[in-house]
């Protein structure tokens, strides 16, 4: 078998000489080694899992650097491969044709590397780490009204990751969840220890001048700019600002961090217009559905939510959480009691949330819980004990909760 192998490849030389062509002979013909295939199985086992993907692949890609070769041949080009201590061919008259002829072989290369990601990254689901910037004691940018970017990049981050939370495809974490202060090498560290596959950093713009306006999405690296120019097409579609584009920019978590990472300015908080929208409860769903719509395209993943939720057999109530973050939800009045959606407002309200055994907990403290639609409910007064929030009911439209933190 051995001998056989070795009569092909050399046959192949003769035949074609040491050209692209020959290269991705010598790969097909190295495959075809039942030995070499099985050690190769022991190292690499997902480059085997799937062989239809394999060989045609390998079969497409010798055809591509066959006619590769043709053409190159026809401009007077020689399409070799130079050995290391190897006299460059006479063939090669001059230096331009050799870096062109390196330029193929290279071209080919990054191509076989990317395919091998592909193959990788469908065996498991994608990891995206979501960064709400600033935080604590670090503000952010401040609006003309005195809203903080801190508050607004909060709210963005936790709206996005429910989104991205109900697709089996992916994987998804937060930096933060609740108003505390990370240093930017910490929110670095995050996601190259998972390591994460995309990182986004949320953050909303601000300038000296209170007329300037529009949406915008950074990246470090080349390799991102890719993903910049996805995310910047859904969100400035869905903010309707103006479209200032996908461009460079040397921030520390998009340069550091080891993964595709952007950066996104969504609006100008020190624009009196755009601040009042990016604190609009609406167009904060809205420009979430759209990010989160972009990351799965960019992933070729397809863009899952929950099934759609089935009317629940209880009047509605209207909940509004007063914290700077604060949104409004829809809870439930289930035989006078209220309850209200645990995460999002439990998180609001600085408290942890959790689930064991069907039950939600806060700061790790079981509670008693009702299932929405797959949602884990929680009772106000349960907010109120273990939080210490401060729940109101409108006397005048008794449908209508206001809670305030402690």
């Amino acid at each position: 078998m051995l001998y056989d192998f070795a009569i092909e490849i050399a046959q192949s030389i003769v035949k074609n000489g040491l050209t692209l062509s020959t290269a991705g002979t010598v790969v097909f013909l190295i495959l075809k080694q039942r030995r070499m295939k099985a050690r190769l199985k022991r190292f690499i086992p997902w480059m085997f899992q799937d062989d239809s993907e394999v060989k045609p692949f390998v079969h497409n890609q010798m055809i591509i650097m066959k006619n590769q070769e043709i053409i190159m041949k026809g401009l007077g080009l020689e399409p070799c491969v130079i050995i290391l201590n190897e006299k460059r061919p006479e063939s090669v008259s001059s230096l331009n044709r050799y870096y062109l002829s390196s330029w193929a072989i290279t071209t080919y290369a990054q191509l076989a590397n990317k395919y091998t990601i592909r193959r990788y990254l469908k065996m498991a689901k994608k990891r995206i780490v979501i960064d709400a910037g600033h935080g604590a004691q670090d503000p952010g940018a401040i609006g003309p009204t005195g809203k903080r970017e801190k508050d607004f990049n909060l709210t963005m981050a936790i709206k996005l990751d429910a989104l991205l939370q109900a697709n089996p495809n992916l994987q998804v974490s937060l930096t933060r969840s609740t108003d505390v202060f990370l240093e930017l090498r910490q929110r670095v560290k995050i996601a190259n220890d998972q390591p994460a596959d995309l990182f986004i950093s949320i953050h909303a713009n601000s300038s000296t001048s209170s007329t300037a306006n529009g949406t915008e999405t950074y990246f470090s690296r080349s390799t991102s700019a890719p993903l910049a120019g996805v995310i910047q097409r859904h969100m400035q579609a869905a903010t309707g600002f103006k479209d200032r584009g996908a461009r460079y920019g040397s921030f520390q978590v998009i340069r550091d961090t080891k993964m595709d990472a952007v950066l996104l300015e969504v609006g100008f908080i020190s624009n009196p217009a755009e601040e009042q929208k990016l604190f609009d409860n609406d167009f904060q769903d809205r420009v979430a559905l759209a990010v989160a719509k972009g990351i799965c395209e960019y992933l070729g993943v397809p863009f899952e939510t929950e099934k759609p939720a089935a009317p629940a057999p209880y009047p509605e109530m209207t909940v509004t959480v007063h914290t700077a973050a604060g949104s409004t939800y829809t809870g439930y009045n289930i035989k006078g009691i209220t309850w209200v959606p645990s995460r999002p407002i439990g998180e609001l309200l600085g408290g942890r949330i959790g689930y064991t055994k069907s039950k939600v907990t806060i700061n790790g403290e079981p509670v008693e819980t009702q299932n929405i639609n797959g949602v884990g409910y929680v009772t106000a007064r349960d907010l109120t004990k273990q939080l210490g929030a401060r729940i109101f009911w409108d006397k005048a439209e008794p449908t209508r909760v206001e809670i305030y933190p402690q």
